[in-house]
């Protein structure tokens, strides 16, 4: 039943993506800070990193609109994947990005607006014609990633928003926070070693 819930919020997340779209955009991050601007997605990557302190990575599972994409990917590719590969790219990736929203503060003289609606004026992300362009590029890339590379692929690979999890889960246990975790059940273990070879 637990799974089954989170595939109905995961999947209402994934359609509502054209409205939330640029509150996950790193392109609309870093537009806002070379002026200055904290955009709705540096809010909503803050507030990632807090709640991960006490929720772990809760979204990744539970929320994200992609987790929908890549439940769908894994019925055609559902081939387990090498994580701590793909974390050197994503991390990479990662670091460049913040590298450059840095550069953009910096270079604006600070933040000097708070603005979560920035290039979201009207509430919906994708409210031209010519950015369902962009909206069926960043679902067609995220797809084929995880058809390409296995399960959850473009997640492992170029998400740019779970260092912000991983950084808070970890502060989290820190502080000893009590935390969402998977629970295990030591009785059924048949040491596999699937669980050390691609946790997260």
């Amino acid at each position: 039943m637990r799974q089954k819930t989170r595939k109905i919020i995961i999947y209402i997340s994934l359609l509502l993506f054209p409205i939330t779209l640029n509150f996950f955009s790193p392109y609309v991050s870093v537009d806002g800070a070379f002026q200055g601007i904290v955009a709705g997605s540096v809010l909503l990557f803050i507030a990632m990193f807090l709640t991960a302190t006490f929720l772990g990575r809760s979204w990744c599972a539970w929320v994200c609109p992609i987790a929908g994409l890549s439940e769908l990917g894994m019925t055609v590719n559902n081939k387990n994947v090498s994580v701590k590969r793909l974390k050197m790219i994503r991390y990479s990736i990662f670091l460049v990005w913040f590298g450059v929203l840095i550069v953009g503060f910096v270079f604006a003289g600070g933040v000097n607006q708070i603005s979560p609606l920035h290039l979201t004026e009207t509430g919906i992300s994708v409210d031209q014609p010519l950015k369902y362009i962009i909206y069926y590029i960043v679902l067609f890339s995220f797809f084929a990633l995880t058809l390409f590379i296995g399960k959850r692929g473009a997640c492992h690979s170029i998400c740019w928003m779970s260092p912000f999890l991983v950084a808070g889960t970890k502060v989290g246990r820190m502080l000893h926070r009590p935390q969402i975790k998977i629970a295990t059940k030591i009785e059924k273990c048949i040491h596999c070693k699937n669980a050390i070879k691609f946790v997260l």
